[in-house]
């Protein structure tokens, strides 16, 4: 429910660009940079998007679908994000892909993390919610990440997982 309503919000929003946003950047579409956030040379972002006050994107990151990268999040260096919700203080910081997730806050993600989001069976992905099997109605279905969660470098997440919060 989280990622309609967010593709709901975000793709209700107009480009507006206050940010700190460097030449090399190329933003398309209705991306919204919030004052305060910053985007780095080399970074990709195809909104519907919004990157709110204190994060800071890049370098040579691409941001996709309707992404919100919330307040002093860090999507680094050669990562790409589609259609997920980044919630504060977090950190994606290098060479990782994250799709159709959910991501709590001060969530670390270690390098070269990568989360699969498609099933190739064309059957929903299920997820795990208070301990039952819930089908998310989603072909394409990433990972939730409680509060704190972390993972090591080279974690490779299956579609549906959990990550419980710390």
């Amino acid at each position: 429910e989280l990622l309609e309503a967010n593709e709901w919000l975000i793709g209700e929003r107009s480009r507006a660009i206050a940010g700190n946003v460097h030449p090399g950047a190329d933003l398309q579409g209705a991306v919204v940079v919030e004052p305060g956030a910053t985007v780095q040379s080399g970074v990709v972002i195809e909104g519907p998007a919004m990157i709110r006050e204190g994060a800071r994107v890049g370098p040579n990151a691409y941001v996709r679908g309707t992404t919100l990268i919330d307040r002093d999040v860090s999507i680094g260096h050669a990562v790409e994000v589609k259609n997920t919700v980044v919630m504060p203080g977090t950190n994606i910081s290098h060479l990782s892909y994250v799709g159709d997730s959910v991501i709590g806050p001060d969530v670390n993600f270690g390098a070269g993390t990568t989360v699969a989001n498609l099933r190739h069976d064309d059957q929903t992905v299920l997820t795990t919610v208070k301990g039952e099997a819930v089908d998310t109605g989603r072909r394409k279905f990433g990972c939730v990440c409680g509060p704190q969660a972390k993972t090591g470098i080279n974690t490779s997440l299956n579609v549906g997982v959990t990550l419980d919060a710390g």
